[in-house]
């Protein structure tokens, strides 16, 4: 199976395999990867203050409610790269990408 048609598989037949994100080391930059985590709806902090941010700020260690989702935090960034919903208006990633949807 092409990897394109698996991420279509993944998208459009999500209940049928659960396959889990867990690191992204092809890509050029950490920038990259969030938008990446986050067009996939793999990424679930709740907000961009919590990023990068030490552990020991929080009082009693209460990161998770401080920072964590139950949903994704979900946001379009390349309509060329794989996505749980269409991100057709955004800019794509690479030079004459075609739509991933």
């Amino acid at each position: 199976m092409r990897k394109n048609d698996y991420m279509k598989k993944f998208v459009h037949e999500r209940e049928k395999i659960d396959p889990y994100i867990f690191h992204m080391s092809w890509t050029l930059n950490k920038d990259d990867k969030l938008k990446f985590l986050r067009q996939m709806g793999m990424w679930y902090i709740a907000n961009d203050e919590c990023i990068g941010k030490d552990i020991a700020s929080y009082k009693n260690g209460d990161i998770v409610s401080a920072c964590c989702s139950t949903e994704p935090n979900f946001s379009c960034h390349y309509k060329d790269k794989a996505s749980i919903k269409p991100c057709i208006d955004s800019p794509p990633k690479d030079k004459n990408g075609k739509s991933f949807w």
